[in-house]
C-alpha cells in the first residue's frame, strides 16, 4: 500500500470454486469458515484495488496520452524488458525470446517475419512479451508451470500423434497450439483460452494440470465429459493425462474409475523422471530440467475409436518412461537441487514435479521445435487444423 509498491497485473477477484480457501486450511486454518471468510475478504479488496489501478489508466487515454513503450535490453544471457525504461523489468532468456517471437509471428502475423525495431508491429511484439512475462511472474509458483521434458513429449506426438496441450503457456508449451489460463496476453502466441472452455470433438491431447487437488479433479471432469461425447458421435478422442501419485486425493479415484482408461496408470517414481522447471524460460540451458518432487501418474483416457487410432502399447509406455528419465537434470534429489540453489544465492527450484503445462525448447531450434498443434472442433489427428474455443487451461 505504500508509495512504492508496484501493482502487479494479476489480482485474485474472486475465489473461483473456493480454491484459496482449501488452500489456506490445507496450510492450518483449521475453520474452514474461517479460512473461507480470509478468501472473501481477499477478493473483495483485491477487486477495489483494480478499480483503483483502473483509473488512472483509463484517465490517460481519455486525455490522449500515448501508449507506454516497452524496451529490450541485452543482460548477457538474458533480456531486460522495461517499460518506458524504468523497474520493475521482466526477463527472458534469449533462446525464449525466440520460441516467443516464432509464435507470435505465425499466430499474430500470419507467419510473416517480425518488422524491425522501430516499428509499430516490433513494439506491439514486445509490449505481449511484457505482458505474459508479468502475468506469470505476478502468478508465482513455479512449481506449476513444470513441464513435461521435449524427449517426453516427442513421445507422444510421434507414438499417440499429440499436437495440443490442455493447460500450458506461451512460456512453456511445446506445441504451437494450446490452452492456457489467460487468454488476454496469451492469445497473441496460439492459446486456445482455457481448457475448461475447450470443446474438441476428436484429436490427441496432453494434459498437464497445475498440481492442485481441485484443478486436478475439474480437469478429469472435463475430460471424461469430452470423452463421453465423443464416444456418442463415434469420434476419435485421446487424452494423455499426466499427473502426480496422489492417490489419496479425488482425481485419482476420478482417473482410475474413468470409463476411458485404457490399461493401468504408467506410474514413474520420483527419483526416476524430471520435468522442466517452471522458471525455464529465465535459467540458463544447464538448468532447464530438474528431478521430479513426487512420483508421477501417467493415465491413458481414449474413446473406442481413438483407441484403435492411437493404441497405447507397452513399447510406447517404456518409450515415454525414458523420454520423461530424460528430464532429470544434473541434481538426482530435490535436497541436492535445494542445497545448489541455496549455495548460489538463487531463488529455489519449482516445488512442483509437473503441473499446468507442456515442454519447452532449447537452444538455436527455437523456432523449428515449436510443432504444428492440434485442439479445437476439428483437428487433423491431433494436428494443424482447429476451431478455437480458448493458464492455465483454467
Amino acid at each position: 500500500e505504500g508509495g512504492n509498491a508496484v501493482p502487479t497485473p494479476m489480482l485474485p477477484t474472486r475465489d473461483s470454486g473456493g480454491g484459496l480457501g482449501k488452500d489456506l486450511h490445507r496450510a492450518g486454518v483449521a475453520d474452514f469458515a474461517e479460512a473461507d471468510a480470509a478468501a472473501a475478504e481477499l477478493s473483495s479488496a483485491a477487486a477495489a484495488h483494480v478499480a483503483k489501478l483502473a483509473a488512472p489508466a483509463a484517465a490517460d487515454v481519455a486525455a490522449g496520452e500515448g501508449p507506454t513503450k516497452v524496451t529490450v535490453e541485452d543482460a548477457g544471457p538474458l533480456l531486460a524488458l522495461k517499460v518506458n525504461g524504468a523497474k520493475p523489468y521482466m526477463q527472458v532468456s534469449k533462446q525464449h525470446m525466440g520460441k516467443l517471437r516464432a509464435l507470435y509471428c505465425r499466430h499474430s502475423l500470419g507467419g510473416a517475419p517480425l518488422p524491425p525495431d522501430g516499428t509499430p508491429d516490433h513494439a506491439a511484439f514486445a509490449a505481449a512479451v511484457f505482458a505474459v512475462l508479468a502475468r506469470y511472474e505476478s502468478l508465482g509458483g513455479a512449481g506449476y508451470q513444470a513441464a513435461l521434458g521435449e524427449s517426453a513429449f516427442d513421445v507422444l506426438k510421434r507414438r499417440l500423434g499429440v499436437g495440443c496441450e490442455a493447460f500450458a503457456s506461451p512460456l512453456n508449451c511445446r506445441y504451437g497450439r494450446f490452452c492456457s489460463a489467460f487468454p488476454d496476453v496469451d492469445r497473441p502466441f496460439g492459446s486456445l483460452g482455457s481448457f475448461f472452455d475447450f470443446a474438441p470433438e476428436r484429436g490427441s491431447f496432453e494434459m498437464n494440470p497445475p498440481f492442485v487437488p481441485e484443478v486436478l479433479l475439474a480437469a478429469a471432469a472435463h475430460a471424461e465429459k469430452l470423452l463421453a461425447a465423443a464416444e456418442t458421435a463415434g469420434d476419435r478422442l485421446s487424452f494423455a493425462v499426466v499427473v502426480p501419485a496422489w492417490r489419496e486425493v479425488p482425481m485419482w479415484g476420478a482417473l482410475e474409475g474413468s470409463a476411458f482408461r485404457r490399461g493401468e496408470a504408467l506410474i514413474i517414481t520420483a527419483a526416476a523422471h524430471g520435468f522442466c522447471d517452471g522458471a525455464q524460460h529465465c535459467r540458463p540451458p544447464s538448468e532447464r530440467h530438474r528431478v521430479s518432487s513426487y512420483d508421477t501418474g501417467v493415465f491413458f483416457l481414449q474413446t473406442t475409436n481413438g483407441a484403435r487410432r492411437w493404441p497405447v502399447t507397452e513399447d510406447i509406455r517404456k518409450e515415454l518412461t525414458a523420454g520423461m528419465a530424460a528430464a532429470v537434470g544434473s541434481a538426482q534429489t530435490v535436497g541436492d537441487l535445494e542445497k545448489r540453489y541455496r549455495g548460489a544465492g538463487k531463488s529455489g527450484p519449482s516445488a512442483g514435479g509437473g503441473g499446468g503445462s507442456a515442454g519447452g525448447v532449447d537452444g538455436a531450434a527455437a523456432a523449428a521445435a515449436i510443432t504444428g498443434g492440434g485442439g479445437g472442433k476439428e483437428t487433423n489427428e491431433g494436428g494443424a487444423k482447429s476451431k478455437l474455443a480458448e493458464k492455465r487451461s483454467g
